[in-house]
């Protein structure tokens, strides 16, 4: 097959080839300066690098066809260099540089593609950015040496002119050639083992350099991944334990709601609740800075309201500066956010203040991924009858149950006991338990008989036992000549004064005595629990 050198006509379009180069060269260059941008954004506040985010727009593959182009282009003159003998270190380092460039937009792309609907671990964001930091000033390099040589460049040094003659070009470069299409195993065998000695004559005499700067090239790079893994920032889903500021912390649940344990609406706005179990590491006392802690929202931060985190009582103790200990305990941080950002990505951000940082102690970045639950969009109805067990595991209540096994209603009970008024003589005695005389209605007193038991991961001091636990979530429906009456109940701890008894006492209206059917319903946040009674 005869073909035509093509070497005239790279040197006379020399320049111009030069000139597509850095006009390509610019564009990558200016892509690449996005990304690192998008990503230092993304690092600090992936909200708001979201918002804006068009992946078109920072990478698309007309992008890897540019990068192809490039390589081709820095092939071809490559080549003219190598054939004239002329110095082709610029392209072999250009060459390199293009090769980790397409190689990191390749990585780069298909977690575009996703990163709307996936969050991108913020070690892996960090290293992008640091990457394509690199990348611009390996480019920026590329782009000054390829626009010398496309206006201008040295013809003493290059031997290059700016007319033909000077370009050297002679029949030679345009004769025709008989090209074989065959391959010399044996001389390129030849060859490779020429470059070796070659390497290993050249590693042999500047030893001490090479491994030097291989060392110290390798510690950069191990130091550069552990900054950005394991100190600048982290990040972690619901669940996950982790250690920050000797402690040890869980951020186990979050919620979203406007309204009190009693479905009184505490603000317009949205509160956002998270429940965490903390410990302390070591011997040393311990308390958590919650001042340090902030919900990152569209590229806002809040700041933890401690008073709506007292009013959440039904969903855990509120933190309030507690003493920690070696042992887990639950408890609650509230944040108050507009109601229309209750859909968007929500992150709780803490700064552990104790992290070796710059050459300092600073704060580390520590981002939580929190999914929370709307506890004001009101779930299924469950239903139980009078014996049953009724076991509220889908609430936020966890393992409580309460079992009914019966009741009665009157106007007043007589509760037995013994009146001892010697070591051994003791006499049968009774008092009446009667309700109270507050209130603007005529009252009578239902007594209940049943277990109760609440999970301990509830955490709340304000719901402890069957009583409080009425109070807190217990509406009492009855029906009275086919119209349904509801009244919360909002019980006294009614109980006898010098006798024993298990049982529980609720002040009720007087008119329940002659409903046809009654029941009790639990509003607990998102579920409504039925007990029905009669």
């Amino acid at each position: 097959m005869i073909l035509r050198k093509p070497y005239a006509f790279f040197i006379k379009y020399f320049k111009f080839l030069h000139a597509v180069i850095a006009v390509v060269i610019a564009f990558l260059l200016y892509r690449s300066y996005a990304l690192f941008n998008f990503f230092s954004i993304y690092v600090r506040d992936y909200s708001s690098a979201l918002n804006d985010l068009l992946p078109s727009s920072l990478m698309n593959i007309y992008s890897f066809v540019l990068i192809l182009t490039v390589i081709s282009l820095i092939i071809i003159l490559l080549s003219v260099m190598i054939y004239k003998k002329k110095p082709k270190a610029l392209y072999i380092y250009s060459l390199l540089v293009y090769i980790i460039v397409i190689v990191l937009f390749g990585v780069t792309y298909p977690l575009l593609r996703n990163i709307s609907v996936s969050i991108l671990d913020l070690r892996v964001s960090s290293a992008l950015r640091d990457f394509f930091l690199i990348s611009v000033f390996l480019q920026v390099v590329c782009l000054i040496w390829y626009v010398i040589r496309a206006t201008g460049f040295d013809i003493k040094k290059f031997d290059f002119g700016s007319d033909l003659q000077k370009l050297n070009i002679d029949e030679k470069d345009s004769e025709e050639i008989e090209v074989a299409l065959e391959f010399d195993k044996n001389k390129a065998s030849r060859q490779i083992r020429y470059k070796l000695r070659q390497f290993k004559y050249v590693y042999g005499e500047n030893k001490f350099l090479i491994n030097t700067i291989g060392i110290i090239f390798l510690i950069i790079i191990a130091f550069t991944i552990y900054l950005n893994v394991g100190v600048y920032t982290a990040s972690y889903n619901q669940g996950t334990s982790f250690n920050a500021s000797g402690m040890v912390i869980n951020v186990k649940d979050s919620y979203l709601t406007q309204d009190d344990p009693l479905g009184s609406k505490l603000t317009d706005n949205m509160i956002v609740a998270v429940k965490f179990d903390v410990k302390k590491q070591g011997d040393v006392d311990k308390s958590f800075n919650t001042g340090l802690v902030t919900l990152r929202v569209d590229g806002k931060s809040y700041s933890q309201n401690s008073d709506y985190a007292n009013e959440l009582y039904d969903l855990g103790t509120s933190y309030v500066n507690q003493k920690l200990t070696n042992e887990f305990k639950t408890y609650i941080l509230a944040f108050v956010i507009p109601k229309e950002d209750a859909a968007k990505k929500m992150v709780l951000k803490l700064n552990d203040d104790v992290s070796y940082v710059k050459g300092e102690v600073g704060a580390k970045n520590i981002f939580v991924n929190l999914k929370p639950i709307d506890l004001d969009d009101k779930g299924k109805t469950v239903e139980n009858k009078l014996g049953e067990l009724q076991s509220y595991d889908e609430s936020i209540l966890g393992n409580t149950s309460l079992e009914i096994d019966n009741y009665e209603i009157s106007d007043k009970f007589k509760v037995d006991y013994k009146y001892c008024y010697a070591t051994d003589k003791c006499i049968d005695s009774y008092e009446y338990l009667t309700p109270t005389a507050t209130g603007n209605y005529f009252k009578s007193l239902m007594k209940v008989n049943g277990k109760f038991s609440i999970d301990s991961n509830v955490n709340s001091n304000q719901i402890t036992n069957l009583n409080t636990f009425l109070n807190t979530f217990a509406t009492l429906n009855y029906k009275i000549d086919d119209l349904w009456k509801s009244r919360r109940l909002y019980t006294q701890n009614i109980k006898p004064k010098i006798g024993k008894d298990s049982n529980i006492y609720i002040e009720i209206p007087y008119e329940i005595k002659d409903a046809k059917e009654i029941y009790l319903s639990f509003n607990i946040r998102n579920y409504i629990y039925k007990y029905v009674l009669k």
